[in-house]
C-alpha cells in the first residue's frame, strides 16, 4: 500500500512496474492529476525522468546583478508538474492498483508482521506500506529535530518588450532582509520569478512584492503575470523510527529534501530508482535514510538559523554564495564537496553562525 500518492509514490510506482504484486492500493486525497500545476526547477549532474519535459534549461547563471558564470557540470532545468505526472499516471493504468480517495489517519503494525492502515473511508491492512504522507505519525520532519519551512511565491510573467537574458538565470537576487528571488528566463520578454524565505513558518502568497522586484529591474517594461502558485515545504529530519521493517519511508517523509527545492525533486527520483532496483532484486529495503556526517550536523544548524531569525539563513546565503563559484555551490547542497572544499565555504559562513551563538 501507498500511503500518500503525490510525486514520490509515482515515481516508485514506475519503478516497480516489472515486479508490482497482484494487489495495490494507493491511499490519497487527490489524484495527482487534479492538483494545479506548479514548476520544478532543479539542476543534475546527469540525467533525470524529469528531462524530457523541461520548458527551459540553463547552464549559466548569477547571483543578484553579478557577471554571470558558468554553473558545468551542472545543468539547471525547468519542468511543470502536470507535465511530468501525466505520462507516468497513465502507464500505470493497466497495472492492479487501486485509487482510494481517503486521507490515512495512523500506520499500525499488526501483530502477524503486516500493518493495518487507518483513514477517514475505513481501514486496510498490507504486508508493505510506502509512506509519504508527512503528517501522519511517524511525522516528518522529526519533532526530536530542529524544523522550519521554506516557503515562496511563484509568477510566470510577460513583459510588452525584451528585457531578459534567456541564457541566464539569477539564483540568488534579495528581495528584502528575510526573502529573495530567483528567475528563469524561457525567452527575451517571459519568466518565471519566485521567491524564497525560510522560517519558522511559511510567509503566505506575496505577488506583490515579485512584481515591485520586477518593475525595479526593468521599470521602462510592463508585465503581465499569466500564471501563480504558492508553496511551502518543510525541511527538517526524517522520523528515527518508523512501524515496522516493511513500513518504508519515501519523498520528504525520507529525509530526502534540504533547504532547496531543487535538490529534493532529484534526490527523491534517484532514491525512488534505488528502492526499485532493491525491491526487484528482492533486497533488504531500508526504511529510511540517515544524511552522512558532516551534512547531517550543517543542515541542522542551518535549520536552527532559520527558527531562531529568519534574517539569518538570508546573510548566510549572501555570503556563501558571493564568496565561492555558483557551482561550487551546487556542489555543497548536492553533498558533492570534500571536506578540504568546505573550508572556504566554512570561512564565509563564520560571522553569521558566531553572531547566532551570540
Amino acid at each position: 500500500m501507498f500511503v500518500g500518492g503525490g510525486l514520490a509514490a509515482t515515481l516508485l510506482l514506475n519503478e516497480l512496474r516489472p515486479a508490482l504484486p497482484r494487489r495495490v492500493a494507493v491511499l490519497e486525497t487527490w489524484s495527482p492529476s487534479e492538483r494545479p500545476p506548479v514548476h520544478w526547477s532543479y539542476w543534475s549532474l546527469g540525467a533525470t525522468p524529469y528531462d524530457g519535459f523541461a520548458i527551459g534549461a540553463w547552464r549559466r547563471a548569477r547571483v543578484a546583478d553579478a557577471r554571470p558564470e558558468p554553473i558545468a557540470p551542472y545543468a539547471l532545468q525547468l519542468v511543470r508538474s502536470t507535465d511530468v505526472l501525466a505520462p507516468m499516471i497513465e502507464a500505470l493504468r493497466d497495472l492492479p492498483i487501486e485509487w482510494l480517495r481517503a486521507t490515512a489517519r495512523s500506520i499500525v503494525r499488526r501483530s502477524d508482521g503486516g500493518y493495518e492502515v487507518v483513514s477517514d473511508a475505513g481501514t486496510v491492512r498490507a504486508r508493505w506500506v510506502f509512506d509519504s504522507a508527512c503528517e501522519v505519525v511517524p511525522a516528518f520532519p522529526s519533532p526530536r529535530r530542529p524544523r522550519a519551512v521554506l516557503s515562496g511565491t511563484g509568477l510566470r510573467v510577460e513583459a510588452d518588450q525584451p528585457v531578459f537574458d534567456a541564457g541566464v538565470a539569477t539564483l540568488f537576487d534579495p528581495l528584502d532582509e528575510r526573502s529573495f528571488a530567483y528567475v528563469l528566463p524561457l525567452s527575451s520578454a517571459e519568466a518565471l520569478v519566485e521567491s524564497a524565505s525560510f522560517g519558522s513558518t511559511g510567509v503566505g502568497e506575496d505577488r506583490a512584492t515579485l512584481l515591485r522586484y520586477l518593475r525595479a529591474k526593468h521599470p521602462k517594461a510592463n508585465f503581465t503575470v499569466t500564471h501563480s502558485e504558492y508553496g511551502a515545504i518543510p525541511l527538517g529530519f526524517a522520523p528515527p523510527r518508523t512501524v515496522g521493517p516493511r513500513h518504508v519511508l519515501i519523498g520528504a517523509k525520507r529525509g530526502l529534501v534540504k533547504p532547496s527545492a531543487g535538490y529534493g525533486v532529484v534526490r527523491i527520483a534517484q532514491e525512488s530508482e534505488r528502492l526499485g532496483r532493491l525491491w526487484r532484486q528482492q533486497s533488504p529495503l531500508p526504511p529510511s535514510r540517515r544524511a552522512p556526517w558532516p551534512w547531517g550536523l550543517l543542515d541542522a544548524g542551518f535549520v536552527r538559523l532559520a527558527i531562531q531569525d529568519p534574517r539569518l539563513p538570508l546573510a548566510l546565503l549572501s555570503r556563501v554564495m558571493h564568496a565561492i563559484p555558483l557551482a561550487q555551490s551546487l556542489g555543497f547542497i548536492e553533498e558533492q564537496l570534500s571536506v578540504r572544499q568546505l573550508a572556504p565555504l566554512l570561512r564565509s559562513a563564520a560571522p553569521i553562525m558566531l553572531r547566532k551563538s551570540r
